[in-house]
């Protein structure tokens, strides 16, 4: 597949691992959230900067979701992936990670067996036993396989589990690092040690001492606790990333961390982390900077759980950014969908003759989504099926029996959802199921119908890429909707189906909104329940206000089609109430009806729509809008063509 559309986002996070020629001692980085909706590319986003900066530059790609969750060890088992997948072989930057070992050996030891005047003995006794060659590369080695799975690049192609070749090799490269390499049998953990007294901060605490409390409180139950056990972490990483670093003259790059499913409260536990110890090296005065450019995804939900905790992230886009003198502490970035003209570009991967049309009927179904459009044109290649079969294409089987390409797409969204990116049954049904309201607000009401456990506070209705906008007025993706209806119209289950479901919406529709009334009871009963109305407000309303009014009503296709007769059929409309009836059913067919593609058709019914919006022109308060209507129609017969 041709990867386009992330060019400029790409660029953007070049610089963000780019070294200024003679800046080496200003290269702190905001923290940059990629954030978008499922199948919004965010991965595929992180997978493409891990393979242009891997072999020149330390990288790793974290995946949390490689291990279980470990409640008490938030953000730990990401800093371990981390540190192991930074140590791979990369000539002319060897990476040394002394200061996090020291704390793995203290984390290690169980202090609270004996009594506090044997602790400091106790310490000293594990960090002479890790000075043994041998006994510290058996001891990585466990490391690696707590940790390791989750780096990406330290993976094996097709493996579950790291190999314990590969094991043994990572483990002899990260002791070997810290002896820079020399072939000693003795390790000396003194200036590491010493780092834990004065922590780039200034303090003048016991080294052994804060070492001992990191063992003891690293067992803790408390979340607070938790917090600073993981804010010394980070900050013991951030300082083996820094002296590293600066063993490397000219370095022309920072050390990249890429860090994907950013809301797992693992990777929420490091980022934040993260944050709070640039923020204390800040308001402690340091001069001191780390050379790490971190980049992780979310959903949004990332920047809801730290408001509050740290500062409140900048917005960019891949086009424009803030100044980067400002230092700003990070920064979240909204993942667009595709444009026409780049999924045209990708249609190009199934025929260059004609990707053009591939291409337009395809962005027409996904709206640019990328993982949807990527799974369409591919199995427009695969089975050398016609754009013109997109409708047949989503009602096909995705992988055998049971579950439709349709509801295969909607549960890309529904993945998101889930903590653990898994696909749950109910929420993608509830999905289903809110796809039928116009707003959050209208799906809220439909709480009752979802299946038990999915409520108000569900991701359902939390999810701050899922809906956009302001509180109850925000609204689903039209792809999502789309999909949803398609499934609705079908819907066998025990769940609600499609009049139930309308049925609750139009009873439930306050009393002063119009747009939504009209637009269930179309659904629900037809364009003819509903034409009678609008055919008198014509004369009566403002001409934009009737076209606004007259867009939301048909902002949604109906896929069960009981207007079909005047989509089909030829057209005798006379009169007011026949030219908005036919314009009701027209307009969504040609705007997102996946049965109406052969181009002879579109032309036809986009004539009819233009031939209509002319005729309503004589009976409007003002005839401009209308005439301007009619010429979008007119425009789109010469498309057409």
């Amino acid at each position: 597949m041709v990867i386009v559309g992330r060019a400029e986002l790409l660029e953007l996070i070049d610089t963000l691992v780019r070294v200024p020629r003679g800046s080496t001692e200003e290269t702190g980085n905001p923290v940059l959230v990629l954030e978008g909706y499922g199948g919004s590319g965010r991965t595929t986003v992180l997978e493409q900067v891990l393979d242009r900066w891997q072999r020149r530059t330390p990288t790793v790609l974290v995946r949390p979701l490689e291990r279980p969750y470990d409640p008490d060890n938030p953000a730990r088992p990401v800093l371990a992936a981390a540190m192991l997948g930074l140590s791979m072989d990369l000539p002319g930057f060897p990476m040394a990670f002394p200061r996090i070992v020291v704390a793995q050996i203290a984390i290690n030891e169980n202090f609270t067996e004996i009594p506090a005047t044997e602790h400091r003995e106790r310490l000293r006794t594990a960090l002479n036993r890790y000075r043994d060659r041998a006994t510290l590369v058996a001891f990585i080695g466990d490391l690696v396989g707590l940790a390791g799975a989750q780096a990406a690049n330290i993976k094996l192609p097709g493996a579950s589990m790291i190999a314990p070749t590969l094991s043994q090799h990572l483990s002899n490269l990260v002791v070997g690092r810290l002896t820079r390499g020399r072939l000693i049998t003795k390790i000396t953990w003194g200036s590491a040690v010493s780092w834990y007294g004065h922590q780039d901060l200034g303090l003048r605490a016991d080294a052994e001492t804060e070492l001992i409390e990191l063992g003891i409180k690293a067992a803790s139950e408390d979340a607070a606790t938790r917090r600073g056990v993981d804010n010394l972490l980070i900050s013991a990483f951030l300082a083996d990333l820094r002296h590293s670093a600066a063993r490397v003259a000219g370095r022309p790059s920072n050390v990249v961390v890429l860090l994907d499913d950013g809301d797992t409260p693992t990777a929420i536990a490091f980022t934040s982390a993260l944050l709070r110890a640039r923020e204390a090296m800040t308001a402690a005065g340091s001069p001191l900077t780390d050379p790490l450019t971190l980049v992780t995804t979310s959903s949004g939900v990332l920047a809801e759980e730290l408001d509050g905790q740290v500062p409140a992230p900048v917005t960019w886009t891949p086009r424009r950014r803030a100044d980067p003198s400002e230092r700003d502490p990070w920064a979240r970035l909204r993942i667009d969908d595709f444009t026409e003209f780049e999924v045209k570009t990708l249609a190009k991967d199934v025929t260059s003759i004609e990707a053009d049309r591939i291409g337009e009927q395809v962005y027409r179904l996904t709206g640019g989504h990328p993982a949807a459009t990527a799974y369409v044109l591919d199995r427009l290649r695969q089975r050398r099926r016609s754009v013109d079969d997109l409708d047949d294409l989503l009602r096909d089987n995705h992988a055998g029996p049971g579950t439709a390409v349709q509801r295969h797409l909607l549960g890309m969204f529904a993945k998101d959802l889930h903590p653990r990116k898994q696909l749950d049954e109910d929420t993608l049904d509830a999905l289903v199921t809110v796809s039928a309201a116009r707003t959050k607000g209208d799906a809220l009401r439909l709480v009752t119908l979802l299946p038990p456990g999915i409520g108000e506070r569900s991701p359902v209705f939390r999810s701050p890429s899922l809906w956009s906008g302001p509180t109850d007025s925000a609204v689903l993706p039209a792809f999502v909707r789309r999909m949803g209806l398609r499934e609705l119209a079908v819907r066998t289950n025990r769940h609600p189906g499609w009049d139930r479901v309308f049925g609750k919406l139009l009873d439930t529709a306050p009393s002063g909104d119009r747009a939504s009334r009209l637009h269930y009871t179309r659904l629900l009963h037809g364009g003819a329940a509903i034409v009678d109305e609008l055919a008198e407000l014509l004369p009566i309303t403002a001409a934009s206000e009737w076209l606004s009014l007259f867009d939301k009503i048909v902002e949604m296709s109906d896929p069960r089609r009981p207007d079909a007769g005047l989509v089909d059929g030829r057209d005798h409309a006379a009169s007011r109430v026949e030219h908005i009836a036919v314009l009701l059913a027209v307009v969504p067919a040609v705007e997102s009806d996946l049965r109406i593609t052969v181009a002879e058709r579109r032309e036809i019914l986009c004539a009819r729509a233009a031939h209509s919006f002319e005729r309503l022109a004589d009976h409007a308060t003002d005839r401009s809008p209308f005439l301007l209507r009619a010429n979008d129609y007119h425009h789109c017969v010469r498309r057409t063509r």
